[in-house]
């Protein structure tokens, strides 16, 4: 009775393993890291993202779009532990991102869009905006399917910085730490 109870188990455990074992050899794969510009942590939840993106005819000195991909909320966070949990069965190729859009013209920077989405996918190589695409690849900018511009990957502290800039707010320094 033991080897018929023990067959049944190894039988059922085969028939659930199979397909998810299926199912995730035909997952498409991630464009590797290298390959990419601009280049997103999915796993990072607390991370803010800074992508400047230039129109083709101007400079960044004359105006330019900063995309800023905020933190994830708390939730959101607790339900990225489960991504790390299966990152050997089942790899995160696609995020959402909260998104904040500002513009910079002539010196005068505002808000555009306070509370947006933006789609990461590393598979296709494009971050998604509510006005345009972004190619991961080559940081080629895309605005209704028509070239725009370039975008770059802001470094945090400078991010942090323009935005201190545009609130009014001075830099910490080392005595108000």
């Amino acid at each position: 009775m033991k080897s018929v109870v023990g067959k049944t188990r190894a039988t059922v455990f085969l028939i659930l393993l199979l397909p998810s074992w299926a199912i995730g050899c035909a997952r498409q794969q991630p464009i590797p890291t290298e390959q990419l510009q601009i280049k997103i942590n999915l796993l990072c939840t607390t991370c803010d993202d800074f992508l400047q993106c230039t129109a083709t005819d101007s400079s960044a000195e004359s105006g330019f779009k900063l995309y800023r991909l905020r933190e994830k909320s708390f939730f959101a966070q607790i339900a990225t532990i489960w991504d790390y949990l299966i990152q050997w069965i089942h790899r995160k190729t696609d995020d959402r991102r909260p998104l904040t859009i500002y513009l910079e013209q002539s010196g005068a920077s505002r808000v555009l869009v306070p509370d947006a989405i933006a789609k990461v996918d590393l598979v296709t190589g494009l971050i998604t905006l509510p006005d345009s695409t972004i190619d991961m690849r080559d940081g080629n900018w895309f605005v209704a399917g028509e070239s725009a511009g370039k975008c770059r990957t802001m470094v945090r502290r400078d991010g942090y910085r323009w935005l201190r800039s545009l609130l009014n707010k001075p830099l910490p320094t080392e005595g108000t730490l």
